[in-house]
């Protein structure tokens, strides 16, 4: 087993663990997002909430839809939650706890455009509601607008302290502007409300690998998956960070743990190929002048509420 980490290679010394893991946690958390069949959550955008939208049951009081959109919500069924929020959202918008878990569960199976356009008509309807600023700023978050999301995100804090979500989502969008060191300060934070907290952990183990440490995402991440409310996602990062390091046996285990053996299999070979082939390398040296966003608006872990 090549135990080499990928930061030291000197065949490609112009190339950082950065832009190996745009392309590697690009590949990887998308095909994780179809794997994670226990929770309801499906790859596909914003086509899987208009499918579960048109399932709801229009002919339910909204005391039945709102009990079984509570219920889904619970069991992180999150296409039959988008279906049922999104149902007592259109009768009415103004609905704020409908607007707001209509768009965390559309952010939770990948329909982040329609999240945002939830979250920016409530935001509008709402500037100071705090819970309303931290929903719009995971939204603008996971939709790759990192300034937008920490401004919005910084002011729910500043109205309602003490969230770890927030400060979570708010390390998130630093992490797309490329502040690494306050994107962990936020992190910290976080996880003196939420010692341990696997959604917490995740995404910290993803900043260290995004800013070049791959030992200190690997034991952070090792963390995350240990803790039995870990997501698919915290095993799919770590199981990214070891084919980065070039523990290929372990990242292989942790990638069958949530997605089918071809498709697990085919991950691992790419990270594989994508270490040993100079034709690789080279299709990959402009993605170091990017801003990082395409990986960190893949970050924050999915099951964060």
């Amino acid at each position: 087993m090549n135990d080499t980490h990928f930061r030291t290679s000197t065949s490609h010394p112009s190339m950082t663990v950065r832009s190996a893991l745009l392309v590697a946690t690009a590949l990887v958390s998308v095909l994780a997002l179809s794997g994670c069949a226990s929770t309801g959550t499906a790859a596909g955008g914003d086509s899987s909430a208009s499918s579960a939208s048109a399932s709801a049951p229009k002919e339910k009081s909204d005391g039945a839809l709102r009990e079984a959109a509570i219920s889904s919500t619970k069991t992180q069924d999150y296409v039959s939650a988008a279906a049922y929020w999104g149902s007592l959202y259109d009768r009415n918008a103004n609905d704020t706890e409908a607007a707001l878990n209509y768009s965390k569960s559309l952010r939770q199976i990948g329909s982040t455009a329609q999240s945002l356009t939830v979250m920016q008509r409530a935001r509008q309807a709402r500037p100071d509601d705090a819970a309303v600023l931290a929903e719009f700023g995971k939204a603008l978050a996971a939709s790759g607008r990192p300034d937008q999301a920490q401004a919005n995100l910084a002011r729910a804090n500043q109205l309602k302290p003490g969230d770890w979500t927030v400060l979570s989502a708010e390390g998130v969008a630093l992490d797309q502007l490329g502040r690494y060191s306050d994107a962990q300060a936020k992190y910290a934070e976080a996880l003196k409300i939420a010692p341990g907290n696997p959604s917490v952990l995740t995404n910290l183990g993803l900043s260290y690998a995004i800013e070049g440490n791959l030992d200190a995402a690997e034991q952070t991440l090792r963390k995350a998956v240990a803790d039995p409310r870990a997501s698919a996602s915290a095993r799919q990062n770590l199981a990214v960070v070891l084919g980065l390091k070039g523990n290929f046996e372990e990242a292989t285990r942790l990638a069958r743990a949530d997605l089918p053996a071809n498709v697990a299999d085919n991950n691992i070979a790419y990270l594989r190929d994508m270490l040993t082939q100079p034709a690789l390398w080279k299709q990959m040296e402009t993605l170091d002048n990017e801003t990082g966003a395409k990986v960190s608006a893949a970050q924050m872990d999915t099951a964060t509420p």
